[in-house]
């Protein structure tokens, strides 16, 4: 097999035209090409707006055409599907602990390795979810067990559904395959910002947990776990409305919003440490400004995605601002999960055509700013949302300020080039008031950076607060992904303080079984 590099196609082709570019480009007949593979798509707008893609090719005669000596043609070997060396079958069955992307993708492959798995979920199952977030996002009243943070599939199924890391893991294809395989289009294997949309991704998560059923593996909904039982340093099991299950092997995957999960944890003696995160607001502007920027004057291009955009800044006072989980075409959503404490995020759906993007703009919050103690970062983020809320108003409408407004310290009077997406609508507000000096500082002179990489950027919509990128714990474990405590606990995902993103999180899951069956 052979793998081409640096096929230029132009807007108006598709990848139906992959061969006769490819044959066009190697100088040979595309009657010679018997298959072509995608393997990268990217999107070069560095002069004429053009998609490059690297492709897997089979030819009738592969000697022939690396005797050319192409400097873009190289020999490459079949790619087979990602295999895990596990060899240990467990004496009892293991549990799992939350059913995000790390404990989803750790119970599917203890599931698929005969280890019959048993997941315990504080949330509901997806369908009976979504009717539970429709409803906050309508009146305003929330369900505490049961919302954008808790549930099937956890805090990503109300997302854009990124699945772009920073990691580079070899499970990573194992992940894509079986996205794949339970719903998920084929081309996210290949896309360079591959995502899902959250309209696509509560079918995959059902359809991942209706696997692991079929493979033996039992789920609990509305079944929050309070009790470990530990004996002589090792996990014994779990206990659970009095009921007792047995299990020498627990994957703790709580998800960074468990406020409550973290205390227990504490009064059972697991040890964990405060970490640094960041805070900030969700930053809204018309979907055709960020097409603008990024496309030039092909913006208007049906064949072109919704345009996508990163930014980062270090500031004069020493923190980062950076945009952080980019939803284009998508909405800024009410994510609270516990009563009297306001919380934003964004989501897209797959399509990703709505009028507004949206990012999250954050600042780097560091341990001196709240304090040495285990939960302080915790109580620093709790206050920030409780005082969002009160500044919004009642019924979890949130305080608002057009970008523009926030740089001259000016109360917002009405919208400017941005209808705000957000469902129970807002208040306009200073947001200087409510954050510490340093964050506002911060926002403003991230507003002129990203001004100046995106022109019409500082005239957006701010939304606050952004406060869950990331848990303010995290729970210590040593290099086999048990925890330094207790003997046979597994913490994984963002809410142990492992990962951030759905990919990373279920590449988390699945490290740690793997350490686990091979013990």
């Amino acid at each position: 097999m052979l793998q081409i590099a640096q096929i230029e196609c132009s807007l108006d082709q598709s990848i139906q035209d992959l061969p006769k570019l490819i044959a066009r480009k190697c100088k040979i007949s595309p009657a010679d090409i018997l298959s072509v593979q995608i393997v990268k798509e990217s999107i070069d707008a560095r002069k004429e707006l053009t998609r490059k893609y690297t492709c897997n090719i089979t030819v009738k005669n592969e000697k022939a055409l690396l005797k050319k000596n192409l400097k873009f043609v190289s020999e490459t070997e079949q790619v087979v599907p990602f295999e895990f060396n596990t060899k240990k079958q467990l004496p009892q069955r293991p549990i799992v602990i939350g059913f995000g992307p790390a404990g989803m993708f750790a119970a599917l492959l203890l599931a698929e390795k005969g280890q019959k798995p048993i997941v315990f979920e504080r949330g509901k199952c997806v369908d009976e979810r979504i009717k539970d977030v429709e409803h906050f996002w309508k009146t305003g009243e929330l369900n505490q067990q049961s919302n954008v943070q808790f549930g099937e599939g956890g805090a990503g199924t109300f997302s854009d559904g990124k699945l772009t890391t920073r990691v580079k893991d070899k499970r990573i294809q194992y992940v894509m395959d079986k996205l794949i395989e339970h719903g998920a289009d084929p081309s996210i294997a290949w896309h360079t910002h591959a995502h899902i949309g959250t309209d696509k991704l509560r079918h995959i998560v059902k359809n991942i947990r209706h696997r692991i059923i079929e493979l033996g593996g039992e789920t609990h909904f509305e079944s929050q776990v309070k009790q470990l039982i530990i004996q002589d340093g090792k996990i014994q099991g779990i206990c659970l409305n009095e009921v007792f299950y047995p299990s020498e092997h627990v994957f703790l995957a709580i998800g960074h919003s468990a406020c409550d999960t973290f205390y227990d944890l504490y009064d059972q003696q697991i040890a964990m440490e405060s970490k640094e995160f960041a805070v900030g607001v969700r930053i809204e502007h018309p979907q055709t400004l960020i097409n603008q920027c990024q496309y030039g004057k092909d913006f208007n291009h049906p064949s072109l995605p919704a345009a996508e955009y990163r930014l980062a800044h270090q500031c004069r006072n020493g923190r980062g601002v950076y945009t952080f989980c980019m939803c284009p075409g998508g909405f800024v959503v009410p994510s609270s999960s516990h009563e009297g404490k306001l919380v934003i995020n964004g989501m897209s759906e797959a399509a990703r055509n709505q009028v507004n993007a949206n990012s999250a703009m954050l600042v780097q919050i560091r341990k001196s700013d709240f304090g040495e103690g285990l939960f302080d970062g915790l109580h620093y983020i709790e206050r920030l949302e409780r005082k969002a809320f009160e500044m919004g108003g009642s019924n979890y409408r949130a305080p608002m300020q057009n970008s523009i407004d926030f740089l001259q310290d000016k109360l917002s009077s009405e919208f400017r080039s941005v209808q705000p997406s957000y469902a129970l609508k807002g208040t306009f507000c200073q947001l200087s008031e409510l954050f510490e000096p340093y964050v506002t500082e911060c926002l403003k002179e991230g507003l002129e950076a990203f001004d100046k990489k995106l022109p019409g950027f500082k005239d957006g919509l701010m939304t606050a607060v952004e406060s869950r990128s990331s848990s303010p714990l995290r729970i210590l474990r040593d290099k086999d992904y048990q925890s330094i405590s207790v003997k046979g606990l597994y913490p994984i995902g963002e809410g142990a303080g492992y990962a951030g993103g759905i990919t990373s999180s279920a590449l988390d899951g699945l490290r740690a079984v793997e350490a686990c069956l091979n013990e």
